[in-house]
């Protein structure tokens, strides 16, 4: 009953919203081109996808300044991202609250990233693969019946610019705070007949902007990564298309990614859970000096975040009639070599590193077409993933590094599917099935405490042999043609991991169950010709299994477990055109998310406790207005607010842990030249110089927890020459 009333609620405010906007509808505002996504694997309309999301252009992005996955989450509803270390280090991603929070880096993310048709098992260094954008896609709700076991969260589809049939291309250098440099640019059109290519490449550093008054030591959360994308086009006829990609990536970041430090106390209240507590010392005798801006740190170890990756796709399509014929081939090889300072002081007392290597296969092969009314889909795939490495502890000069935790996870996955939107006039049915099957085999050697784990010495416990059915089920009602509404259900599945840890783990707490999701949700899609359009949708999450994490500060574990959860939001998104030159949106996300029956460690009691990465409220305000100087080009003055609520990073809601609420702005003038061709831009990035974490780690059992900090401010311009 609360879900219904919540529900209505949500629709009731949408559609008294509606009239106000459509006031609007009789100004004269210029006129965009709306989105073509490919959401449902075919391209189509935005406004027409039965799906809640968030589609921004490449130029869209580049006005913005979204440089990561972290700029992302401002600009779409139900996003939120933590950080694992720092700068050019993996994401973690929180869609509605789904997320995996777990470092390790055997782990793949509940909500799916895909660069273009190639789904990526492997996150590090994803963001430097955001340039050189047409668009990106978020999808949020399940979406496991067309891009697989992964996907209960969501999607976020990064689609790169592809080669065309003219001449064209970019150059843009940007210089800002922190010696911060980006050049970017691409060139691409047609070689020969029928053969197209296009080059692309980003080179983006800057100084680190944690402040280490360690002496000799550099700052932390410096960044400096090369990326090299190339792409050929081959079509002989209009029948046939062949697109090969290949992209390098590189970060070698000598400076490492530091965090800051602060003490803190245990079994307060009774439960066994950190708590603040700046007044004292950490267990070695440490607390870090107070001073005004917090974002600092005293460390004495050499860090440093070096990774590399090579991406290769190709992509085959047929087309016989009204059906295609498509094949997805791609291979992906990651390496990182990490050290971190993990007690962030100045004394020679921990430390930690990480070495993982992965390698991933991967193919689809699909059919598509359209009969009749029916528009349909159907397709097969398979993964390899293999990641392996090691990691390792550093205690002191007197103990040194502690012996190697190696591991080595090996995954197939196969899968069916098949989806159908049946047209009846304004109503369509869309219903979909996929088939996975997958299996995992597990080795885990802790030289630290001699513990050993494989087939051999845990048998049936170090492989998992799980199939599972995905679906969705919509219905979808277009009673004019500016207007969808839309109703369904949608299940999917992640598929079960294994726990890594630095410290002893009792066998059969090593492998963690896959998840379900199964989701209930309702929208409404309302535009008014280009000059507004409001998106509206509420949802109810049944979460079984959920793969939740915990970093067991007080026995120094670090440990995934299933529990299940429920979750329930709604989400508002809205943009209009009131008057020539004029755009303002309003992005709001309202997100209730539960995890149950969480055991409070060290004994303690067993509550349920909000997911981590979950703040209730993210409200964010857009505003931007563009002068016409005739002859003399134009100028645009934009700038956004983003206010999100509190939300916690540990799923014990440790009161250390605990963020509080905050706003960060950022602004943003550009004159672009009246032929388009130079444009000249200045911008300025949390323009209050908000303090807040994205992130933070419990190690109470030392007295103490390491913080990752937000960006402060930071001020910077730049050029761009498009021809």
């Amino acid at each position: 009953m609360r879900m219904i009333q919540f529900t209505a609620a949500v629709f009731l405010t949408g559609a008294s919203f509606l009239p106000a906007v459509a006031l609007a509808q009789a100004s004269d505002a210029a006129s965009d081109t709306e989105i073509v996504v490919t959401a449902q694997k075919r391209e189509q309309l935005a406004s027409d996808v039965p799906i809640s999301m968030t589609a921004m252009s490449g130029a869209e992005l580049d006005r913005r300044g979204v440089n990561s996955t972290l700029d992302l989450a401002n600009y779409v509803p139900g996003l939120a991202i933590g950080q694992n270390t720092g700068d050019g280090d993996f994401p973690f991603i929180s869609l509605r609250g789904v997320s995996m929070r777990d470092f390790a880096d055997t782990n793949e993310s509940p909500s799916a990233v895909y660069i273009d048709d190639f789904y990526k098992a492997n996150l590090m260094g994803l963001d430097g693969q955001t340039f050189d954008l047409d668009r990106v896609e978020v999808l949020r709700g399940p979406q496991g019946t067309l891009y697989g076991r992964n996907a209960t969260g969501g999607l976020i589809k990064f689609v790169t610019k592809k080669p065309g049939d003219t001449l064209d291309g970019y150059v843009t250098a940007q210089y800002g705070s922190y010696n911060e440099i980006k050049v970017e640019g691409a060139v691409g059109g047609p070689i020969a007949n029928g053969i197209s290519a296009r080059i692309s490449a980003v080179h983006h550093e800057h100084d680190g902007w944690l402040e280490n008054i360690y002496p000799g030591r550099p700052d932390g959360n410096a960044l400096d990564t090369t990326a090299v994308r190339g792409q050929l086009l081959i079509e002989p006829t209009d029948s046939f298309s062949a697109l090969a990609t290949v992209q390098y990536y590189k970060n070698d970041n000598d400076a490492g990614n530091l965090f800051g430090h602060s003490v803190v106390a245990v079994n307060a209240q009774g439960l066994a859970v950190a708590n603040p507590n700046p007044a004292a010392t950490d267990s070695f005798g440490y607390r870090q000096p107070v001073r005004d801006d917090p974002r600092f740190t005293n460390s004495d170890r050499d860090a440093y975040l070096k990774s590399e990756q090579l991406t290769a796709t190709g992509r085959l399509e047929y087309k016989a009639g009204d059906v295609s014929l498509i094949s997805v081939t791609g291979y992906e090889w990651s390496k990182k070599d990490q050290a971190s300072d993990s007690d962030s002081s100045p004394f020679d007392i921990r430390g930690t590193e990480a070495h993982p290597r992965g390698k991933q296969f991967s193919q689809e092969l699909r059919a598509q077409g359209e009969s009749g009314p029916v528009t349909w889909i159907v397709g097969g795939y398979y993964l390899n993933y293999h990641v392996y490495g090691y990691q390792k502890r550093y205690r002191g000069p007197v103990i040194g590094f502690r012996p190697n935790v190696t591991y080595d996870l090996k995954t197939d996955s196969y899968a069916l599917f098949a989806n159908a939107d049946w047209s009846l006039g304004d109503v369509t049915l869309t219903g979909g099935l996929r088939y996975s099957k997958e299996k995992k085999k597990y080795a885990l050697t802790n030289g630290e405490f001699g513990v050993v784990f494989n087939e051999t010495t845990a048998g049936a416990l170090a492989k998992q042999d799980d199939d599972n059915v995905s679906f969705n089920a919509r219905v979808s009602y277009k009673p004019v043609a500016d207007t969808l509404l839309y109703a369904g259900v949608a299940r999917s599945y992640k598929g079960g991991t294994f726990n890594v840890g630095y410290t002893a783990i009792a066998f059969n707490a090593i492998p963690v169950k896959p998840e379900q999701l199964t989701s209930y949700e309702a929208g409404v899609k309302q535009r008014f010709g280009d000059l507004v359009s409001v998106d509206v949708s509420a949802f109810y999450y049944d979460y079984k299994d959920s793969q939740a994490f915990q970093y067991d500060g007080t026995l120094g574990t670090a440990t995934t477990f299933n529990r299940d959860a429920t979750v329930y939001g709604a989400e508002l998104e809205a943009h209009a055109r009131p008057v020539k030159g004029l755009e303002l949106g309003l992005l709001v996300s309202y997100l209730d998310a539960t995890l149950k029956d969480v055991n409070l460690p060290s004994g303690g009691a067993v509550v349920d406790t909000r997911m981590p990465l979950s703040p209730k409220w993210t409200v964010t305000g857009l505003a931007a207005y563009t002068v016409d100087l005739g002859g003399s080009g134009s100028i645009r003055i934009g700038g956004d607010v983003t206010r999100r609520s509190s939300q916690y990073f540990d799923a014990y809601n440790s009161p250390y842990h605990y963020e509080p609420g905050y706003t960060v702005a950022n602004a943003s003038v550009s004159w672009t030249s009246q032929n388009g061709k130079l444009e000249l831009e200045a911008f300025a990035k949390n323009i209050g110089d908000t303090v807040y974490r994205t992130y933070s780690f419990d190690l109470s059992v030392s007295l103490l927890a390491t913080d990752v900090w937000g960006r402060p401010q930071w001020f910077g311009g730049g050029a761009t020459f498009r021809f």
